[in-house]
């Protein structure tokens, strides 16, 4: 009986130092450094709203890209005639010109 009892209180201790550090764990998740002194209201909300504006922007800049047809692979050409939207084996060209 004594023993088990020595066998609980060391448990209990180990779980308490373990409680103890995920305690301070979830305290150090909190803070927060501040850079340069405080923050008001107005500030923090220009920020916010700069951010968004940074965001529609880079947006606007991306589909602008996609519309441009600014993209990095070439659309596909015939092999026979150079042209686009078919490929050799549709191509319309006269089989005897390539012969």
């Amino acid at each position: 009986m004594a023993h088990s009892i020595v066998l609980l209180r060391d448990q209990i201790s180990a779980l308490e130092k373990a409680n103890q550090a995920a305690t301070k764990r979830k305290q150090r998740k909190k803070k927060r450094i501040q850079k340069q002194g405080t923050l008001t209201k107005a500030e923090g909300e220009e920020i916010i709203a700069q951010e968004e504006v940074n965001q529609q922007v880079e947006s606007e800049t991306r589909q602008e890209k996609v519309r441009s047809g600014a993209s990095r692979q070439a659309s596909a050409r015939c092999r026979r005639c150079r042209e686009t939207g078919h490929n050799s084996r549709t191509c319309k060209k006269d089989t005897a010109d390539t012969a």
